[in-house]
């Protein structure tokens, strides 16, 4: 290469020369991973659903957590988290809450679905849809 400038050629800093050891630790430290092993990074082991955690929900500040096989249930029978009756309709993507005074609580659920095994369900926040009180065991929940 041939200079262009009569000034000679500048001494790199000792800053620099201190700088460089250092960088070069960093850099070697650092592995160097493939885009495939970044995507497997969420997965469970077995090809579990990465969405298929519990959800929790607050009904009349109270949290409640339900487990994904309450989803799974497809019947009249509600789950009880006391003094909570929980009716999941899947159907209709919402979940009936029956407090212990008889006063309902709906939220809504959204579905997640991938694949042919991947299926979750997030739940919504939950509004007092009746508040009258009564008999808990006396309500009608198709509306």
């Amino acid at each position: 290469m041939t200079r262009l400038s009569s000034r000679p050629p500048r001494r790199p800093s000792g800053r620099l020369i201190r700088l460089l050891p250092v960088a070069a630790a960093l850099l070697a430290g650092v592995p160097f991973t493939d885009s495939t092993a970044l995507a497997n990074e969420g997965a469970k082991p077995g090809g579990g659903c990465p969405w298929a955690q519990d959800v929790s929900l607050e009904v009349n500040g109270k949290t409640l957590t339900l487990n994904q096989a309450v989803f799974a249930t497809a019947g009249a029978e509600p789950v009880v988290i006391e003094p909570y009756q929980i009716y999941p309709m899947v159907d209709q993507l919402k979940l009936r809450i029956v407090g212990p005074k008889g006063r309902e609580w709906e939220a809504s659920l959204t579905r997640l679905v991938s694949g042919k095994r991947c299926s979750a369900f997030y739940v919504g926040k939950a509004f007092l849809v009746s508040d009258v009180e009564r008999d808990p065991n006396t309500l009608i929940l198709n509306r």
